[in-house]
């Protein structure tokens, strides 16, 4: 006599949060941008480490590629945490490891335009947009119009 095994369907188990989409499965891009001037760095520590916790592993987080101010911290923890890190540097300057354009991209003589194109690479790469700090009016008009064009918000945290 032979006995019919049944067996159950598992599930795959979700600790934070079911997905509601496929969209939710593949990785998020997450726009951590801010100004030159912000040094607070306990606020985007917690901020980068409550993104991890919250979302996993499986988020890449993108920057202008500043080296001072918010830009430089957001590089530091988000390597530290162990996040994808994808930066958007100007074509003036050199190619690095991190750096989000192909390399005929860069190394090109300085223009005053590259800082608008930051915000159009970021911008359109980004799925969810945070901005540290102030902005400068010039930029802030370019940055508005990049929104309105690509149907994106921005959250601006103090």
């Amino acid at each position: 006599m032979f006995r019919k095994k049944t067996l159950k369907k598992v599930r795959q188990k979700y600790i934070y949060r079911k997905p509601q989409s496929k969209k939710d499965l593949r990785k998020m891009n997450i726009a951590l941008i801010g100004s030159p001037r912000y040094e607070n760095v306990r606020n985007i520590r917690d901020f980068i480490f409550n993104i991890k916790v919250k979302l996993g592993n499986n988020i890449n987080i993108i920057s202008r590629g500043g080296n001072d101010g918010c830009e430089k911290y957001v590089k530091k923890y988000s390597i530290e945490f162990g996040l994808r890190y994808t930066e958007y540097n100007p074509a003036n300057t050199c190619k690095n490891l991190y750096s989000g354009m192909n390399d005929g991209y860069y190394d090109k003589p300085y223009h005053p335009t590259q800082k608008l194109h930051q915000y159009d690479c970021v911008v359109k790469h980004a799925d969810k947009i945070f901005y540290f700090g102030g902005i400068k009016p010039s930029e802030q008009r370019h940055f508005e119009k990049l929104l309105q064009r690509f149907n994106k918000k921005v959250i601006y945290l103090d």
